[in-house]
């Protein structure tokens, strides 16, 4: 069978009951099996089955790095929902566990970049401690709201919670801890996931904007996280948006708020309870790609497509870039993983589209498919970065961009990959889900569900959420995806 070709059963609108978006009508419609599909899985073994998240864009609304008054200009400076990034991602780990814990076991979790919103420690401390089940104060400063104006604490998206963490043997039950990898993005690796920011003389990091020699009334010269001056920064008894222009005023500064470059965040990635050690990086001195086996018989391949030959101040590092030194590290992995006979996944934060020679990458996106499509044991080319749903056939393998937990829909996806030992024919299955999922069977209390759920009914009111998806598709439709977006089985060659 030509590896273009799919015994596909495309499915219907939607999800594995409990794993849809939303309740009631929205969740509970089941995938049909394999065999009312018309497709023969005799065979067949899986592999692996593992959970993706992506643009979790944890963030630290108070920072007055942030520059929400950009939100004329990007929709993602500033959203009306932005401060329950940190209970989402709380959501979505425990559908994860639930899932884990329903008799489908997850073998792993990969989140595919942009954990962060502005690259500060702060908020990549706040991901790993959600992650690890720490208890998470998503405030950075002060909480300037008289007692009597802020709500219960199970409705209060500034309030700190206990987060559930990650599945964990003797934590949550006795099945297998859950183990976890991690991508570096844009948002994790450029203030406001655009701008390059540079090491000062007498330390600190800031990001020089646009002109530099600009007075600085009105508007910020440099992004500085760790200053004690804000213009219009954003607080819980003022959350925006602020106006364009504003005069700085006086902030109560933060050190934990410093920005993080790539060697600190490949260090922080070794301290976590959470395992493995490094979340797929090998050394706490190494690079932020890796290629590791996550279970017998699977390769997965992690590249940093945050990965620019040149940084200059001020220039837009939205998208993506592949070095050479990755590129040939690429090849060498490929090419050992097919002497392995092993299975193999691409995982990148940005999309193929997105690599940029004009930012010095050292692949094309034509060139990075062929690279791919030269092997044909890579089956999935898996990322982020668009907010969108979309899984797009490159001719050997499927490419599977999976949407934002901050942008509608707010969901991540589960993925299975299946092979025959005998042939070598692979097949991958599908499906998404969604940090307000209720249906599968509680594990431990979730007493911030309403808190979510309000959050999604925010984003879902907000007339800007259109016009930020019209930035990546023209026509403007629906993040969620088309039916094969979304949910599929599709056999591979």
């Amino acid at each position: 069978m030509n590896r273009r070709e799919f015994l596909l059963a495309t499915l219907a609108s939607g999800l594995v009951p409990g794993l849809g978006c939303g309740t009631g009508t929205d969740a509970g419609i089941e995938l049909p099996s394999s065999e009312s599909a018309g497709i023969d899985l005799t065979g067949l073994i899986r592999l692996a089955r593992f959970a993706q998240i992506s643009d979790t864009h944890v963030v630290d609304t108070e920072s007055p790095a942030r520059f929400a008054q950009a939100q004329f200009i990007t929709r993602g400076a500033w959203r009306p929902w932005e401060a329950y990034a940190t209970q989402i991602v709380d959501g979505m780990i425990r559908t994860v566990n639930r899932i884990h814990a329903s008799g489908r076991p997850v073998d792993f979790l990969l989140h595919t970049g942009d954990g962060c919103d502005n690259t500060q420690s702060n908020e990549l401390g706040w991901l790993l401690g959600i992650l690890d089940g720490a208890s998470i104060n998503p405030l950075s400063g002060p909480d300037d709201r008289p007692e009597s104006a802020r709500p219960a604490p199970t409705m209060d998206p500034y309030a700190p919670f206990p987060a559930a963490g990650l599945y964990r043997t003797g934590v949550h039950g006795e099945l297998p801890s859950i183990p976890w990898y991690a991508l570096s993005g844009n948002h994790d690796s450029f203030a406001l996931g655009t701008l390059p920011f540079f090491d000062q003389l007498f330390g600190g990091r800031i990001a020089p904007l646009p002109l530099p020699r600009r007075p600085g009334l009105l508007l910020p010269v440099v992004l500085d996280p760790t200053a004690s001056t804000a213009y219009g920064n954003v607080t819980p008894n003022d959350p925006g948006p602020p106006c364009i222009l504003e005069i700085p005023h006086y902030i109560q500064p933060n050190p934990n708020r410093a920005f993080f470059n790539k060697p600190d965040f490949v260090k922080a990635m070794f301290n976590t309870v959470t395992g493995p050690a490094g979340h797929g990086m090998s050394d706490p001195n190494g690079p932020t790609w890796y290629s590791v086996s996550p279970a017998p018989g699977l390769r997965l391949i992690g590249l940093d497509t945050a990965d620019p030959a040149l940084k200059l101040p001020t220039f837009i590092y939205s998208e993506g870039a592949i070095s050479a030194a990755q590129a040939d590290f690429l090849r060498t992995e490929l090419a050992a993983a097919r002497d392995r006979n092993e299975v193999v996944i691409v995982a990148t934060h940005h999309p193929s589209d997105s690599l940029q020679p004009t930012l010095g990458s050292a692949l094309t996106p034509e060139a990075f498919r062929s690279l791919l499509n030269e092997h044909a044991n890579v089956v999935l080319h898996v990322c982020g970065h668009t907010h969108r749903n979309r899984v797009t056939d490159r001719g050997g393998y499927l490419e599977i961009e999976t949407c934002s937990t901050i942008d509608l829909p707010q969901e991540g996806r589960l993925i299975e990959v299946y092979r025959n030992d005998q042939t070598g024919e692979t097949a991958v299955t599908y499906e998404m889900f969604s940090h307000i999922d209720d249906v599968l069977p509680p594990l431990g209390d979730d007493p911030l569900r309403d808190l979510r759920a309000a959050a999604m009914a925010i984003a879902a009111a907000d007339p800007g959420a259109s016009i930020r998806q019209k930035l990546y598709d023209e026509s403007g439709s629906d993040p969620k995806g088309r039916q094969v977006d979304r949910a599929a089985v599709k056999r591979m060659r």
